[in-house]
């Protein structure tokens, strides 16, 4: 009697056979006849260790709460009751004026904030920093002061380790960068000042957000 196969009887067959070829591949023997030559069988094992990229950049507080740089402007010596209306006042015309910075999330030195940076990929990282609006602010004039509003190219940022993309926030654009070597815990600090002459801006708030991003390379 003629036997008949169909086709997905057929193709079962072949994977089958295909599994069992290659499930041997690692299952060898070795057949020597008795006397001095070892027998021999090898199999191999692929060993993977796979580690993620991993980047790690901390610019204040050590956790999601987003610091704050808050520079003020004031009469100095101090006015005796300010805020206030009518007060005693015997000093210049116009007044001396003077710059007080505080530092938050967390409190800590004026105008400086604590940076972290870590990173595995074998090519490090670039630290780049950005300015985007800042919520009942208005933003930073670019570049030099204009028109009373104060300019990127007085915000003064002094960073190390790892270092600031250039020494004001005009070079936060996105482009400047400075790097982040690879298997290096880096600790340092980020240090704001303001270096725009007092008489020379007009009252208001002014300012912007400014993000820092660490890229792999």
């Amino acid at each position: 009697m003629r036997k008949h196969y169909n086709k997905s009887s057929l193709a079962i067959g072949a994977a089958l056979a295909l599994v069992a070829t290659f499930a041997q591949a690692e299952q060898t023997i070795g057949i020597q006849n008795p006397g001095a030559t070892p027998a021999i069988a090898t199999a191999h094992v692929n060993v993977r260790v796979t580690v993620p990229k991993i980047v790690i950049l901390r610019v204040g507080a050590a956790d999601a709460t987003i610091s704050d740089v808050n520079f003020t402007v004031g009469v100095t010596p101090a006015v005796t009751g300010a805020p206030g209306n009518s007060l005693a006042y015997s000093g210049a015309i116009p007044p001396s004026l003077a710059t007080t910075v505080a530092t938050t999330n967390p409190t800590t030195t004026a105008g400086m904030l604590v940076t972290g940076a870590w990173t595995n990929v074998s090519g490090g990282a670039n630290l780049t920093c950005a300015l985007t609006a800042l919520a009942g602010a208005t933003a930073f004039a670019a570049g030099a002061t204009v028109g009373g509003v104060p300019g990127t190219d007085d915000i003064k940022v002094v960073g190390t380790t790892p270092a600031h993309p250039g020494a004001s926030l005009t070079q936060c654009n996105g482009t400047a960068s400075s790097p982040i070597a690879a298997l290096s815990a880096l600790s340092g600090t980020f240090t704001y000042s303001t270096s725009f002459t007092a008489t020379s801006i007009s009252s208001g708030t002014f300012g912007n957000v400014v993000t820092y991003t660490a890229t792999t390379l």
